[in-house]
């Protein structure tokens, strides 16, 4: 019975720790921010709650959230919808795990050309090919 309790409570506590590791608290709130509580279920956030890495938070027009996970701070801007993982790193681009590193950047690659980018003077140079113009 004794070994039952203690692999129970050892069970607990692991659970604890696993959850812990991704556990975001609320800093501050401006404006309407709101996760989701259940599914298709929106409530209010509050200072000092803790949510989790794969709740999903929205912040509407005009809003901040900034939490704070292992003494740092993050912001998540207005107009940002879905897991505090994805958005509280960069809008939603990545994911940015503590320890990890960051390979790549999109403007970047790997010849160092930026040939094939339309911008709006190469179309333009490009219409003046098809158009016959009638100088009189």
């Amino acid at each position: 019975m004794k070994r039952g309790m203690a692999l129970v409570l050892v069970a607990l506590l692991s659970a604890c720790f696993v959850f812990a590791e991704g556990s975001y608290v609320v800093k501050s709130v401006k404006g309407k921010v709101q996760y989701e509580a259940a599914p298709g279920k929106m409530q209010d956030v509050k200072v000092g709650q803790t949510l989790s890495s794969s709740t999903v938070v929205d912040t509407g027009l005009n809003s901040i959230l900034v939490l704070t996970i292992d003494g740092k701070d993050l912001t998540i801007k207005a107009k940002q919808k879905g897991t505090v993982e994805k958005v509280a790193v960069g809008g939603g681009s990545g994911t940015l795990k503590k320890g990890g590193t960051v390979a790549g950047n999109a403007s970047s690659s790997s010849s160092g050309s930026k040939s094939g980018v339309n911008t709006a003077s190469s179309r333009a140079s490009e219409a003046k090919e098809d158009v016959d113009w009638d100088e009189e």
